[in-house]
């Protein structure tokens, strides 16, 4: 359903139908996508500040691009979203990956030791699993 809502780019007021911003920087954004996907080409391994500074392109419009899959390349480097290093591919870098996956592996090993199941308030179901 579409909803009012203000442009997070200028601030006026459009209908969302998809775009998440006003149809005139969505216009803007496409053809600084044009200037960022160009340079990229030319530029095979470059980073994000690399991409802005040559392009002139706001950072936060080049990370949504690679983000949303509009500018492809396995070469561009961008900052993990947890500590800053720079990554290639996902949102988390390898060392804060597996620090995340070792603290959800110790949160579910606690829950398990800590909750036993009670039985006691549950239907007699005569021995038939579901």
């Amino acid at each position: 359903m579409n909803k009012l809502k203000n442009c997070p780019e200028c601030g006026k007021l459009y209908l969302e139908v998809g775009q998440h911003m006003c149809p005139a920087c969505y216009d803007i954004e496409l053809e600084q996508e044009k200037i960022v996907h160009d340079y990229v080409r030319d530029h095979d391994k470059c980073s994000i500040r690399e991409i802005t500074e040559a392009t002139g392109v706001k950072e936060k419009v080049v990370l949504r691009m690679i983000k949303s899959g509009r500018v492809v390349s396995k070469n561009i480097s961008y900052p993990c979203e947890n500590c800053g290093a720079d990554i290639f591919i996902g949102k988390l870098c390898e060392k804060c990956s597996k620090e995340l996956n070792k603290q959800v592996e110790k949160l579910n090993a606690s829950k398990k030791r800590t909750q036993p199941i009670d039985r006691s308030h549950t239907m007699y179901n005569a021995g038939k699993e579901f």
